[in-house]
């Protein structure tokens, strides 16, 4: 197997590509002979940059050493066309086999996807219908609908749609894996699954990091583009979909792309950026780039009647965390010692792992009060050893031809048209300058009600 990876001096090579790969490696899931290119613009010498790379890199890898020998720093500007032909006869020269598995991973902006899809097949480096010769591409999958609908066709000129992996990253992630399973294996769950039984369902993905040294490539997108067109909306879709005819992966993505078409939006939206966004390094002085956003959503389907769902997603906020959270309406019945809470469940996808279901029950002693009370799942306590990491998940499926957790172009599509209304739209609402999580949420519940407790 050779596997190329374009864009490999940015934080997603050392902090995710190269980890996921060196997991599979020490797994034994990787073929017996592989090679890792590391295609980059900038001036390191081989083993430099692999001395830098690991010390990019936290945890331990005891087997680092054997590992390093498959890894290749090749110096290269993949924009300049002239440039591929060197790669070219450095690819006959170690590809031996006409069966070798050739992978490239695009970990570049979108705006680098056309050209470097497009000398790869002039190089003949992938040819079309050779199955054995596959390109991800890392989210976004453009940015905006024009430019995705651009990328897409240049693609389906070049090469089969079987050839192409949209990653998101997200979908790799165990418990986004586990919502159909919880819902679908579970008669208790689908059959209050409606707007009848549920009240709202927020889905959430809080980071604590600022925008680091992504500045130029961030605030070309913002939040809404870089965790709402896919992350958010892809979870919305798992949540919100009917039950498809069966389990595979063009059935779930058919019942997927429903939702995403059926998707509408009201006021207000709400949009903020840190106190301190503009002093980082690439971004504009007179940025109006959102780095928090949170949108009020509908699905106009008959599960789904006049039910909201929540988005919302910032950086700089307290702690990392990630949830989806379905509240189901009030109990009908009346009790004199008081209401009950409203039932609750909770699909905990970072950093923690678990489901969590909140109801209400007797609370001990003589009299009969309500006591709301908790029956909590922790994913990683049932697992020895480690659970795959999103990227090793993916990674791993790319080679085996597995394309079920990776999107489809109607699913993109469907998506991106969304946005560009958001978009339109963002212009006349106000950008809230936010110092911490605090600030902005107090102005979230403002506008939204105090129910949002759990944010």
């Amino acid at each position: 197997m050779i596997f190329t990876i374009f864009g490999a001096t940015g934080d997603l090579t050392t902090k995710k590509l190269i980890p996921a790969l060196y997991v599979l490696f020490s797994d034994d899931q990787l073929p017996s002979h592989f090679i890792v290119n590391l295609i980059g613009r900038q001036p390191f010498e081989n083993d430099l940059f692999i001395e830098h790379i690991k010390g990019q890199i936290e945890g331990d890898f005891p087997e680092w050493d054997a590992f390093k020998t498959h890894l290749k720093y090749i110096k290269m500007d993949f924009t300049d066309e002239e440039a591929y032909g060197d790669f070219q006869s450095y690819m006959k020269s170690i590809n031996v086999n006409s069966a070798q598995e050739r992978i490239y991973y695009l970990a570049t902006a979108p705006r680098f996807f056309p050209i470097i899809a497009k000398v790869l097949v002039e190089n003949n480096l992938v040819v079309r219908s050779n199955m054995r010769d596959k390109i991800i591409f890392e989210k976004p999958f453009g940015e905006n609908l024009e430019t995705a609908k651009s990328y897409n066709h240049l693609l389906l000129g070049l090469i089969e749609e079987s050839q192409i992996y949209r990653i998101d990253h997200y979908l790799g992630k165990e418990m986004l894996q586990n919502v159909l399973m919880v819902r679908f294996a579970n008669k208790i769950f689908e059959s209050i699954w409606n707007h009848h039984n549920i009240e709202h369902i927020t889905i959430y993905a809080f980071e604590t990091e600022t925008v680091k040294q992504r500045g130029g490539y961030y605030d070309r997108s913002g939040a809404l583009r870089d965790m709402v067109q896919n992350h958010l909306f892809q979870t919305l879709a798992l949540v919100a979909m009917d039950q498809p005819n069966g389990l595979n992966d063009r059935l779930i993505k058919d019942e997927k792309v429903k939702v995403l078409e059926n998707l509408e939006f009201s006021s207000p939206m709400i949009y903020g950026q840190y106190d301190g966004y503009l002093s980082e390094k690439g971004i504009p002085s007179d940025s109006k780039t959102e780095t928090f956003v949170a949108l009020k959503m509908s699905v106009n389907t008959q599960r789904w009647a006049n039910t909201p769902f929540y988005l919302v997603t910032g950086k700089k906020m307290n702690s990392k965390r990630a949830a989806i959270v379905i509240t189901f309406k009030n109990s009908n019945f009346f009790f004199e010692s008081g209401q009950p809470e409203k039932n609750t469940l909770t699909i905990e996808i970072a950093p923690r792992e678990g489901i969590a279901l909140t109801f209400n029950g007797k609370a001990p002693g003589l009299q009969s009060y309500v006591m709301p009370m908790k029956m909590d799942y922790c994913h990683l306590c049932n697992v020895m050893g480690n659970t795959p990491e999103a990227y090793e998940k993916l990674i791993l499926d790319v080679i085996h031809d597995d394309a079920s957790l990776f999107t489809r172009w109607d699913e993109i599509e469907s998506s991106w048209k969304v946005i560009d209304q958001l978009e339109q739209l963002k212009k006349y609402e106000r950008l809230h300058i936010y110092k911490d999580e605090s600030e902005i949420i107090e102005r979230l519940k403002s506008e939204w009600g105090q129910f949002l407790t759990y944010l």
